[in-house]
């Protein structure tokens, strides 16, 4: 028995009826292409998703704040506490910024609001005192202007970058740089515009909000914030990034040693790894696609179950309609055997063809989808080989009992069977 032969028989079978043969692997066919389709939508959600994660910037971060203590349960070392209380300030920053190592990076922020003057009405704008590396990480680009110089920050000069909507709003006519604003009792130069690439997908970025707000903001030194904004030059908020994730755990606990030494051994910082948090929601996410994928796979599944069942019935029709054939291939010397495996592979070639043409389906669908949503789906391998692999099962389920009754059938009687 040659396989060559196999493949001929199952075409010609196919072609010499066509619509039936159409109808019985349309159940393949829209199966194995809602398989390949789903675990490809699955796929690039996944990828969406992780993409918008990383796209906060909170990789490998840690966040530090003042805390106030919590000392309840001893009297006596609250009051002592409490006398050694002191928030995070800019010489903390400073301290952090020179002695922490396997640190990509360090910033201090500040955030407050102060009244201003647009359009001729009193307005309260926000105001946050930040470093060049937090536009980096954020992907804010600067659609006008410059970020801060070495001596605007190191010194906390006066000067200001804008979001682009107060911009318009403060400066209807176009001119932003180098005009001044008044925000309070502080006057700032404009030195810069800010904006940033809004997602072309049919997804909302999960920090668009975030930075919509962005846009609405006045950016200042952070050593400038501290000196004018805060007594005693206290920050809001510190952010710091490892160099690598396994690294995390040294920063952290490096970074708690300096600020305890500089508190008088007081627990007045918080800090928080923000870095496991995202690990958290990436668990999540990948379990909550683990089980949608299981779901999704089963609903798929019934299409390639109805398709099963159709190849098994056409096959049990084939062998009444090959009754002569069979007869006279086991009269020249085919054997059971050959005959069993005759008809099983023709029903998984069948399979197999249904699942080729459900692929090129699913390519077509994947496309469209894409092209719908403006998301890059792609059309990864396991999802073919998912599958051509259910196909080829339903092949050989489907045909195991026809194969094995044609194989049991006496040639004598095949060969002179009439219907």
């Amino acid at each position: 028995m040659k396989y060559s032969e196999v493949l001929v028989s199952g075409i010609k079978s196919i072609l010499s009826h066509k619509l039936r043969s159409f109808l019985t692997l349309a159940g393949i066919m829209i199966g194995v292409a809602a398989v390949t389709t789903m675990f490809s939508s699955v796929e690039a959600m996944k990828n969406l998703i992780e993409e918008t994660i990383s796209s906060l910037g909170y990789d490998n971060v840690i966040v530090m704040y003042s805390k106030y203590p919590d000392t309840s349960t001893d009297k006596l070392k609250k009051y002592k506490t409490v006398k050694r209380f002191q928030q995070i300030n800019y010489g903390d920053f400073e301290a952090l910024r020179d002695r922490l190592e396997n640190i990509e990076y360090i910033y201090p922020t500040i955030d407050d609001q102060r009244n201003t003057i647009i359009n001729g009405k009193k307005s309260q704008i926000r105001l946050k005192g930040v470093q060049n590396i937090f536009f980096k990480e954020k992907n804010y680009y600067f659609a006008e202007g410059r970020e801060f110089n070495i001596i605007e920050s190191q010194n906390g000069e006066n000067v200001c970058v804008l979001g682009e909507t107060i911009s318009t709003k403060l400066f209807p006519k176009g001119k932003v740089l180098g005009q001044y604003i008044s925000i309070g009792d502080i006057r700032l130069k404009v030195i810069g515009v800010i904006d940033f690439e809004t997602s072309e997908s049919g997804f909302a970025k999960a920090n668009e909000w975030e930075r919509r707000l962005a846009l609405e903001s006045c950016y200042i030194p952070s050593k400038f914030a501290a000196k004018y904004l805060r007594p005693t030059m206290n920050i809001d908020v510190m952010w710091i990034k490892a160099t690598d994730a396994d690294l995390v755990g040294d920063v952290y606990n490096s970074a708690v040693q300096i600020l305890r030494s500089r508190h008088n051994m007081a627990d007045d910082v918080g800090m928080r790894d923000i870095s496991a948090d995202m690990l958290e929601v990436r668990q999540q996410v990948d379990e909550f696609l683990k089980n949608w994928n299981i779901i999704l796979l089963a609903i798929s599944s019934i299409s390639l179950f109805t398709g099963g069942i159709g190849l098994f019935s056409i096959l049990l029709i084939s062998i009444t309609e090959r009754m002569k054939e069979i007869g006279i291939r086991k009269s020249v010397g085919a054997k059971n055997r050959d005959i069993f495996y005759y008809f099983l592979f023709e029903s998984i070639i069948l399979a197999l063809i249904g699942g080729l043409v459900g692929s090129g389906l699913a390519l077509l669908l994947i496309g469209a989808l894409s092209n719908a949503l403006k998301v890059d789906v792609s059309f990864p391998i396991i999802g073919i080989s998912v599958g051509l692999s259910f196909a080829i099962v339903v092949g050989l389920v489907s045909g195991f009992y026809p194969a094995y009754k044609a194989s049991k059938i006496d040639p004598i009687k095949a060969i002179f069977y009439t219907e």
